[in-house]
């Protein structure tokens, strides 16, 4: 993206933007697929842009998940057009996701063992090769992705910081997120989107469900083995919950086909003229609140780059302790140590993850003698390395910004 859009922020949310609608299209194909209903495809594709399009940290910043997601749902969809090959490159697409975000893995291997499993109950007959080459096959597609980049490092230089970001930090980064903190994050995934949530449950549990049979248990356990991907991590950011998103947008979708049986009360909500327009109300005054205080609130990365911008020279450099670190981005600016995301040398527990020294690194990037050093609120050790080479040159919003310049 960046060698295709520059430094334009505007272009790279609209491409996100565009990868989000194409996904919810796949979507709505995979939704006809099962169910062959194309109102309950269209219903969930746009709950697919509903669930990813809301909140801050569930969506609307563009995070990896809604990259995978593209090529999860892309890869289902080829497997329903059967043969070889086409299991092959549908492994091919989940190996492109794997090599964004592993937790793909968990994607992967529920749906091709459930295709699998569902064959040979079908068939009714013994394990033989053909019914597995397939899904060698699509093994196969799996590994080429991850593997080719492997190659790629190395033939190259960095195999070593290769190796240990991709086979070692994983285990080392896990922190120990309580079963209770877990079921949080679930209750507010669910909460913030209870319109299409409630509808899921619903949908699962209701005893006259148009969802039965193979699809129904294909869903639940796609569903839990996401929960799984989502709680193995053992961080609970709640972006992670976007990989949720697929499969409760199919569930839910079932809803709205005509044929689908609702209570007075949920189908006065769902279906009713008055119940339609509340529902379109609250769902519109939840996005357009976040619209309103996206507007409403100061882009103050921003504004920190444009004061550094006029008094930095194109050869100066700029270390940024603990602040927000897209001011590198901003100002075009090289930062000073491959440790790029600030929260690696400011915490303690990521820095022991990533097996750096930080109060050793920090003094490496001072050696560079930065022109400029940004801290947020305080910093007393690296604030105590830079006393007597460095003057506090500018505040920002209330002391809580403070940019250093180097002494002359």
């Amino acid at each position: 993206m960046q060698f295709v859009f520059g430094y334009s922020i505007l272009l790279k949310r609209i491409v996100v933007a565009a990868l989000v609608g194409i996904t919810a299209h796949i979507v709505n194909k995979v939704s006809i697929r099962f169910f062959q209903n194309k109102k309950v495809g269209i219903a969930s594709g746009l709950m697919y842009i509903y669930l990813s399009s809301t909140w801050n940290y569930f969506g609307i910043s563009p995070n990896a998940e809604l990259f995978f997601n593209f090529f999860t749902i892309g890869a289902l969809f080829v497997l329903f057009q059967k043969g070889p090959a086409n299991y092959f490159f549908a492994g091919l697409l989940f190996g492109l996701g794997f090599i964004i975000k592993y937790m793909v893995l968990f994607d992967f291997l529920a749906i091709t063992s459930f295709f699998l499993v569902k064959e040979l109950i079908d068939k009714k007959r013994r394990f033989s090769f053909s019914e597995l080459l397939p899904y060698l096959l699509s093994g196969i597609g799996f590994a080429i992705p991850f593997g080719l980049v492997n190659l790629y490092f190395y033939l190259g230089n960095h195999f070593d910081a290769f190796y240990f970001i991709t086979y070692e930090l994983p285990g080392r980064y896990r922190s120990h997120t309580t079963l209770w903190q877990f079921i949080k994050l679930l209750l507010d995934f669910t909460g913030r989107f209870f319109p299409v949530t409630y509808l899921m449950f619903y949908v699962l549990f209701s005893k006259r469900s148009l969802l039965d049979g193979w699809p129904k248990y294909f869903m639940i356990y796609w569903l839990v083995a996401v929960l799984v991907a989502v709680y193995l991590p053992g961080k609970g950011f709640s972006h992670y919950a976007i990989q949720l998103m697929l499969p409760v947008s199919l569930i839910a979708g079932v809803a709205f086909d005509r044929q689908f049986h609702f209570d007075r009360y949920t189908k006065f909500v769902y279906r009713g003229t008055s119940g339609l327009i509340l529902l379109i109300l609250f769902v519109s005054t939840i996005q357009i609140s976040a619209i309103s205080r996206k507007l409403r609130k100061s882009d103050q990365p921003r504004i920190v780059a444009r004061y550094l911008q006029t008094n930095m020279n194109h050869d100066d450099q700029l270390y940024v302790v603990n602040y927000e670190h897209i001011l590198y981005y901003l100002l075009k600016k090289e930062c000073p140590t491959k440790y790029v995301h600030e929260s690696i040398l400011s915490t303690p527990d990521l820095a022991n993850a990533f097996d750096v020294d930080s109060e050793k690194e920090i003094d490496r990037i001072l050696q560079k003698h930065p022109k400029f050093i940004v801290i947020k609120n305080k910093f007393k050790s690296v604030q105590q390395k830079i006393a007597n080479t460095y003057s506090l040159d500018k505040s920002f919003f209330n002391d809580r910004v403070l940019v250093y310049k180097r002494d002359q």
